[in-house]
């Protein structure tokens, strides 16, 4: 399992904090958004954040250097997806863009938005979503990536459902072979019961378990999620 911490804030500055924080440590980064519409959160709104990169605001935390050797994925918590995704394209060559996750339940015209644009996009499974379902509806295969969410999708802080772990053996008998991510309550307690299973995910996503631990105690936290990875 690779680290690819979540990050999920309520100013856009505070992404650009989060990170320059965890840059001791990773340079793979996932940034959420949450519309406070599809799911019971409000971040920031991907306008803001587009503007704090866009102005250069960030530089006082980043430089524009450091920004260029690190990578991410966008994950909407979004009713209206594709607006933010043709905003994310607009400004693509600002950022390494590795993958955009958006939500299987809202039934998006996959094939169409895979040609579209440059970029890979994932599938996101909340724990009420059946991968069977998504098999039916989607051709496996030209999924890239399909990221498991382990909690009810929405503010960080939420209770792990350990049943969810199930859907990564079912894509995986299923014969799908890309990269499986989970994200979700990933922290010190749940990590031993992620690790348990027969078939774990490629990238586990830990949020708030680095993002508010203090400076002394992260890289105990950081140290002692690479036991399992």
């Amino acid at each position: 399992m690779q680290i690819c911490p979540s990050v999920l804030e309520y100013q856009a500055e505070d992404y650009f904090t989060i990170i320059k924080k965890l840059l001791p440590f990773y340079t793979y980064f996932q940034i959420d958004f949450a519309d406070g519409v599809y799911v019971d959160n409000k971040t920031a709104s991907f306008d803001d954040f587009i503007e704090e990169l866009t102005s250069g605001n960030f530089k006082n935390l980043i430089t524009l250097q450091t920004l260029k050797t690190l990578y991410f994925d966008f994950h909407f918590m979004v009713k209206d997806y594709e607006k933010n995704i043709k905003k994310l394209q607009a400004i693509k060559d600002l950022i390494n863009i590795k993958n955009v996750f958006i939500h299987y339940n809202l039934f998006p015209k996959y094939l169409i938005l895979n040609t579209r644009y440059s970029f890979p996009i994932g599938l996101v499974l909340s724990p009420q979503d059946q991968v069977s379902d998504l098999a039916t509806r989607y051709t496996l295969h030209v999924i890239p990536c399909i990221q498991i969410m382990s909690i009810i999708p929405g503010a960080q802080g939420k209770p792990f459902i350990p049943e969810t772990l199930n859907k990564i053996e079912q894509l995986r008998s299923l014969g799908y072979r890309n990269n499986i991510f989970l994200d979700g309550a990933v922290n010190g307690s749940t990590i031993e019961e992620i690790n348990s299973r027969k078939y774990l995910p490629d990238f586990i996503c830990p949020g708030s378990y680095l993002a508010k631990a203090s400076v002394e105690e992260l890289k105990k936290r950081v140290d002692y999620l690479l036991k399992f990875t």
